[in-house]
């Protein structure tokens, strides 16, 4: 019996080096997130509570504990709350135009909080939770909880 050598061709040696680089690139983008390459920083960003009724913006008060999680363990402090009146586009059949149109007795709910986060070029994290503009995240006091959305951070 005769026993066949294996030979290495051109592309086998391409298709090597194309599974070292993507291997390489992942442990590049994954590393920084396991080794903690992460730095604790304070930082603040708001979040939007849309169409809430006066008496949610009059619970909330600079200096309150939020938790900003379903678990009690990611939270920060309340720095400031501005509430303006909710509105909402309508549309209008009979002059065939949209308009901003007031909602009665609601508002729009804007809470700007401060935590402690995980920064790392990945993610901003308090805890488990991902602090990123457009997520929607609990907000939840003494007295009060909903949902609402980030809608910008500060660092």
């Amino acid at each position: 019996m005769s026993e066949k050598k294996a030979k290495f061709t051109v592309i086998d040696v391409i298709i090597m080096l194309i599974v070292i680089a993507a291997i390489a690139v992942g442990a590049y983008k994954i590393l920084p997130s396991i080794t903690g390459g992460s730095k604790q920083e304070k930082t603040e960003f708001t979040i939007l509570v849309k169409e809430q009724d006066q008496g949610f913006a009059d619970a909330i008060s600079v200096g309150d504990n939020v938790t900003i999680s379903l678990t009690e363990k990611d939270g920060g402090v309340v720095k400031e709350v501005k509430a303006e009146p909710a509105v909402t586009m309508a549309y209008n059949s009979i002059d065939g135009v949209y308009s901003n149109e007031v909602i009665d007795g609601k508002c729009d709910v804007y809470i700007t909080v401060e935590a402690d986060t995980d920064v790392s070029d990945l993610a901003i994290k308090t805890g488990g939770t991902a602090i990123k503009v457009g997520a929607q995240v609990p907000i939840r006091g003494k007295g009060y909880a909903s949902m609402g959305y980030v809608i910008g951070i500060n660092d």
